[in-house]
């Protein structure tokens, strides 16, 4: 079979509507043939109609029923960086934020990270996303909302400083030292963040050691827990 043949029949085994990164497909399965020889096959493919372009480099199998051909949409773009069990990232932002009740907002915006792209930074149709090497378990799932709600929440519109009480209570359960340093290593939040994480784990009673990355003489505008009661 030629290498044009062997893309192809990679690419036509994928199911329709699921995301295909071009770059993660080259990479990983076809490095030894030529990017040129290798994208023509693609531009082949697209003009046949076989693949649909949803973005440079992004494509996926349309679907054709009775209304017509439809493309991946935010669901699919959202399976594939996250995965189907979504261990492979986390939705943050508005979409966070509503998700657990803290405000009425809503964002056509989807942010997310993501350990699937190769970029830093990938944007697909209304969803981006930001690489980070992290094993999106539960728990690691856990203190990236918790850290960033207490990263953003003096601008997050319509907060309701009763669901924010209850949420930090009910993350603040889940806090683990190691964690914490792989996720601050990897995504580097702010020492006020900190030194907000600080003053929830302290005003529940959970044991931590987060005086370690704050100076011990600065003074850090952080969340005061006392106002949310």
């Amino acid at each position: 079979m030629t290498f044009a043949g062997a893309i192809a029949e990679t690419i036509l085994r994928y199911p329709e509507l699921k995301i295909i990164d071009s770059q993660i497909v080259y990479k990983e399965k076809f490095s030894e043939v030529s990017e040129q020889a290798f994208y023509k096959t693609l531009s082949r493919m697209e003009k046949k109609g076989e693949i649909f372009r949803i973005k440079k480099g992004v494509y996926c199998r349309p679907k054709i029923g009775r209304f017509g051909v439809v493309v991946s949409g935010e669901t699919d773009i959202l399976e594939h960086l996250l995965g189907k069990n979504k261990n492979n990232g986390i939705v943050i932002g508005y979409r966070m934020y509503s998700s657990h009740d803290l405000t009425t907002q809503v964002s056509k915006t989807v942010n997310v990270y993501s350990n699937v792209p190769y970029q830093e930074n990938k944007v697909i149709k209304n969803v981006h996303a930001k690489r980070v090497e992290l094993k999106f378990e539960p728990a690691v799932v856990r203190l990236i909302e918790l850290l960033e709600v207490l990263e953003h929440f003096r601008s997050i519109e319509d907060l309701n400083k009763l669901k924010l009480y209850s949420f930090l209570e009910m993350s603040a359960k889940y806090y683990d030292d190691k964690l914490l340093q792989k996720v601050q290593k990897e995504i580097g939040y702010k020492k006020s963040t900190l030194a907000s994480l600080k003053n929830v784990l302290d005003y529940f009673g959970i044991s931590n050691s987060i005086s370690h990355y704050l100076k011990g003489t600065s003074t850090y505008i952080s969340i005061n827990m006392e106002i949310l009661k």
